[in-house]
């Protein structure tokens, strides 16, 4: 394979023939742009054989013509077992099934200030189901991501549509080279046109030239030749051809079908060269064997484009229409060689209107017309040879390094221009179908049946103040539509008659609207309260504001009577959040020096090597501990408090991480109370979810330090998908389902679990 001048040797400027440059790079005087000066590509690279690694190869030279001041990152992938020699521009490599390195990586180029990352995309490269892992490097990166899409199916299953749905998500950009790609993207994946950019396959610049001359420097001369190239495998459709031999040869005795080639490894690996044995047996039992050469190596690029500049028909048989790109097709375009082709999706467009000629699939028949009146006709072929010419301009490397480097700039500028874009790895708010539906004029149900509310168990506070909280977060990031706004009093009014005008919020309230308790839980209680300085701090409408302050103030006096650890934690938070609004702030800072030592005392108490936690054991909603640690620490100038918070936090994240696939896993139901070293895996809730993103979004707030900021991504994408079942948790009106169980996930959404997914989305939103 190619060393690492290969793009410059295979393209040389020798005379005015042969020059590659035929549309000029940009410059570096193109004014208004953020100019790209610590570029990284990643995905295969030769040695390595195969289409993505020349791809990739040839992207990363004119690239780096169209940018020659830049300092590359060239990340080249290895597959399970193999290692290569690598020439000098590769600087990293990064092994397929290593989820640790595919973090690391990230990392590094965040570390070293990377402006942009080119991602080659193929399912079978990166590591993990349907190449998962690489979305673990993808959500961690502080850059542009351009991520040009080799295969776009339209019938994905559902690991390959989920990996799909967060390259989405996490591309500034995405790139394929057909505007049948584009189709997909936008009908199948609901993709914004604007984040597409179709930009061809790139192919060498070489003036249009008769095969003669070509010929002869191969030994073809005087013969008539066929060719089709690539790594060869049943898909190719390479039998289509040799069957329409016996019949084109009888018209043109002088024909040689070039078949050049290696067998595709994973084929070598599995049978051998079964398949180019039986297709050569098949030449011979027609008797075309002395007219089929089967080239059986890698050729580099310049004898590539030599071999098609003798060919006179170029062949690309393939079976099936799911090929969103052939760089051979470009390659033979580009060169203007007449073409016979079958009608997979690359081939449709670029040579519909008399470019190429299309033929049925498997249809030996019209092959053997089609090759069969251009072999005979210097007329016709040089007619298609002009056309094939002319459409293929557009596809010089110089041109599509133009492209991509436009577009790069375009993503890194508006990134300069809207600090907080990085917030799109998150989505679209979430639909509030879901909440409407759980509920009615006295509050949101408590429990589910599916998607239906179960008035049996009736309302809660625990679930109408988070309902509470969440419209006063979103408040703050956009206005509210008006039915979201009357939703917000329901859940206001359910939240003022909870308080029972003494030390607590009652809870539990049935269907019949009587209230089952006298008072709720402390953590009840503390979140409760926590919804109040919500509302204080937002920008929902004024009389509910005041509203939220007067009662605050009325229960803040009764908040010491809550003595448990996660309402002590869950105080701090609403303490530290509503300073200046809610309270005196004398009192609100003893107040917070008081629950800080509480909960850190509890802290120093139970940690030991190994168990860097508040308690004996992990319970429920436990990343709340940490995050009030960590803000008493910040709000007091607490160091030992801030430092034992960050401490505990990064035990429970080493806790909630899968062992194998390296994805989030809550803290499940069947762990409370044990302090094993087992990793238990279920049931797994969403309110273990939101807390974890919450914490970690504090620390990152507080230390700056990326890990916790990429945590907290990584926490988020449980709820689409990241998990260890691969399931997505969300409905598409907003839903959520309520657990991971062994079997899958509990089919029914209760008002925690819808919203905690919103509340997720917000707590990022506002924090990214």
């Amino acid at each position: 394979m190619l060393q690492s001048n290969s793009f410059q040797a295979a393209n040389r400027i020798e005379d005015e023939d042969f020059s590659v440059i035929d549309i000029p790079f940009l410059n570096d005087a193109k004014s208004g742009a953020v100019r790209l000066t610590r570029p990284a590509i990643i995905g295969n690279f030769p040695p390595r054989q195969c289409g993505l690694a020349t791809f990739t190869r040839d992207m990363y030279a004119c690239l780096s013509m169209a940018l020659p001041k830049a300092q590359w990152s060239v990340v080249a992938m290895n597959d399970p077992g193999a290692s290569y020699d690598y020439p000098a521009e590769v600087t990293h490599q990064l092994p397929q099934n290593d989820i640790e390195a595919y973090r690391a990586l990230a990392d590094e180029l965040n570390t070293a200030g990377n402006d942009v990352v080119f991602v080659q995309h193929e399912f079978g490269i990166y590591g993990g189901p349907s190449g998962r892992y690489l979305l673990a490097m993808l959500e961690r990166l502080n850059m542009p991501i351009v991520t040009t899409l080799h295969t776009i199916l339209e019938k994905p299953n559902a690991e390959q549509r989920l990996v799909m749905d967060a390259l989405i998500r996490l591309s500034d950009t995405l790139v394929t080279m057909a505007q049948k790609g584009k189709d997909i993207l936008m009908r199948v994946y609901q993709v914004p046109e604007a984040r597409i950019a179709v930009i061809p396959h790139g192919a060498p610049s070489r003036p249009l030239r008769d095969t003669t001359s070509f010929k002869a420097e191969l030994g073809l001369t005087n013969k008539k030749t066929l060719t089709t190239f690539g790594l060869l495998s049943p898909n190719k459709g390479i039998e289509t051809v040799i069957q329409a031999l016996p019949d084109i040869v009888r018209g043109c005795p002088n024909l040689i079908y070039l078949v050049i080639g290696a067998t595709h490894p994973h084929l070598i690996r599995n049978e051998g060269e079964k398949y180019r044995d039986s297709l050569k047996q098949m030449a011979r039992d027609l008797g075309v064997e002395r007219h089929v050469h089967f080239i059986n190596s890698f050729v580099n690029d310049a004898e590539l484009v030599d071999i098609l500049q003798a060919t006179d028909v170029y062949v690309t048989p393939y079976l099936t229409e799911t090929q969103i790109t052939s760089g051979t097709l470009s390659y033979a375009l580009a060169l203007g060689r007449p073409i016979v082709s079958t009608p997979y999706w690359h081939a449709q467009e670029v040579l519909a209107g008399g470019v190429g000629a299309l033929c049925p699939f498997k249809d030996v028949h019209a092959f053997t017309l089609a090759i069969s009146n251009l072999l005979a006709s210097d007329t016709a072929r040089t007619a298609m040879s002009q056309r094939a010419y002319q459409a293929g301009l557009s596809s010089r490397w110089s041109a599509v390094a133009n492209a991509y480097v436009t577009r790069a700039e375009a993503d890194a500028e508006r990134r300069t221009e809207e600090p907080g874009i990085r917030a799109k790895v998150i989505g679209d708010a979430p639909a509030w179908g879901a909440i409407e539906r759980m509920t009615d004029s006295c509050g949101i149900f408590q429990h589910g049946k599916y998607g239906l509310p179960d008035r049996e168990h009736g309302y809660c506070a625990d679930d109408n103040c988070r309902a509470l909280s969440l419209a006063a977060r979103l408040s703050n990031i956009s206005p509210l539509t008006p039915r979201q706004i009357e939703l917000t009093r329901i859940y206001a009014a359910f939240m003022n008659h909870a308080w029972n005008h003494d030390t607590r919020f009652r809870n539990f309230m049935s269907f019949g609207r009587q209230w089952l308790d006298d008072g709720g839980s402390d953590d009840c209680c503390a979140r409760s309260f926590e919804c109040l300085v919500d509302v204080a701090r937002s920008n929902l409408p004024e009389d509910l504001r005041t509203w939220a302050v007067s009662l605050a103030n009325d229960v803040l006096g009764k908040t010491t009577q809550w003595q448990s650890l996660r309402a002590r934690a869950i105080l701090i938070r609403c303490l530290v959040r509503g300073f200046g609004v809610i309270g005196d702030p004398q009192e609100v800072q003893v107040l917070v020096r008081k629950l800080g030592q509480s909960v850190h005392g509890a802290y120093r108490h139970h940690a030991r090597a190994g168990h860097k936690w508040f308690e004996p054991y992990l319970a429920y909603d436990n990343a709340r501990l940490s995050e009030g640690l960590i803000l008493a620490g910040q709000f007091l100038v607490d160091n030992a408090m801030l430092n034992d918070g960050i401490d505990s936090l990064r035990w429970l994240m080493q806790r909630q991480t899968d062992d194998a696939s390296g994805c989030f896993v809550p803290v499940p139901t069947s762990h409370f109370k044990e302090d094993s070293q087992g990793r238990n895996l279920f049931d797994q809730q969403p309110i273990e979810v939101v807390a974890t993103v919450e914490a970690c979004l504090t620390a990152w707030t507080v230390t700056t330090d990326s890990l916790w900021r990429n945590e907290a991504l990584r926490s988020y994408a449980w709820f689409h998908g990241e998990n260890v079942h691969s399931l997505p948790m969300v409905t598409a009106d907003g839903g959520c389902y309520d657990g991971l169980n062994p079997n899958g996930f509990n089919q029914n959404q209760g008002a925690e679990s819808i919203l905690a997914y919103p509340l997720s989305w917000t707590a990022l939103k506002a924090g990214l």
